[in-house]
């Protein structure tokens, strides 16, 4: 709902009313502790929120690598030395025609 403001103030705003109506709802009610917990997560990031919101960048590149490299890493348990993580990074990571014209 937030991302599809059509201006950063309208964010802000849709922003705002949602954190306003939320902690209304979970006042009272004891067992939403967690949830009362993570709006004032989202209340203490909320510059954040809106800086992503006028950003067009995401992270979603890093955590594709990110899964590589851990496929890497377990691939690569019981070997001895770091070269052999390198490689099983750039054998995981480089699509094999790039590999290939490297050689």
């Amino acid at each position: 709902w937030v991302r599809q403001a059509t201006s950063q103030q309208a964010a802000r705003w849709r922003l705002t009313r949602f954190l306003r109506l939320a902690k209304a709802l979970t006042a009272e009610v004891e067992t939403l502790e967690p949830m009362r917990k993570a709006l004032a997560t989202i209340e203490h990031q909320f510059e954040a929120i809106i800086r992503r919101w006028r950003s067009t960048y995401s992270n979603a590149r890093l955590e594709g690598l990110n899964s590589i490299f851990q496929a890497a890493r377990a691939r690569a348990r019981g070997y001895r030395n770091q070269q052999t993580f390198i490689t099983m990074i750039y054998l995981l990571a480089a699509p094999i025609g790039k590999v290939e014209k490297s050689i």
